[in-house]
């Protein structure tokens, strides 16, 4: 839909039309929005699905459910933890780029121009490796946070299976 929307946008500047520019420009943040609302869901209600045993449609409404009763501590620690998977990217990048640097200048220096191109390619293609990677810790520190939200509300606080450990570091970097 949103490729649609885009030749659309293309076919007004060709007209010179801007209204039909600015309709277009609103329905393209919109879907966009959508979309990112819809990634959001599904990833959240695969989550609920692998916890819980439901459904799809009921662990996306259960988990919708959570994250907004939730949504100050939900939203602080996906911020802190969009951080790490940041920081965890270009560690893994720089070390990954620094170790080619050293490989390449010790064995093959002498048959190459410059060695800023290779570097650039195996710096390039580690950004994409490290974030494959990162993604999957990302999906962990998701699951870590349902499963502890839904165990305080489940459970009463001596009940609970969180770790203290886990609890205070969340009841510390997680506004309640």
């Amino acid at each position: 839909i949103r490729a649609f929307i885009s030749y659309l946008q293309k076919k007004a500047d060709e007209m010179d039309s801007s209204i039909a520019k600015a309709i277009l420009c609103c329905c393209q943040c919109c879907f966009y929005c959508l979309e990112k609302c819809m990634r959001f869901i599904n990833k959240n209600a695969y989550i609920q699905t692998a916890i819980f045993g439901s459904s799809f449609c009921t662990s996306a409404k259960e988990a919708f459910f959570l994250i907004l009763r939730n949504a100050a501590r939900v939203g602080a620690i996906t911020y802190v933890s969009g951080g790490v998977v940041f920081i965890g990217k270009i560690f893994i990048t720089s070390l990954t780029a620094g170790l080619s640097y050293f490989a390449i200048d010790h064995y093959i220096r002498d048959e190459l121009y410059s060695i800023i191109g290779p570097i650039f390619f195996i710096a390039l293609i580690a950004w994409f490796i490290a974030g494959m990677f990162m993604s999957v810790y990302d999906m962990g520190i998701a699951t870590i946070l349902q499963c502890f939200v839904a165990d305080e509300e489940m459970f009463s606080a001596d009940q609970m299976y969180a770790e203290g450990s886990l609890k205070s570091w969340v009841d510390a970097h997680g506004s309640k």
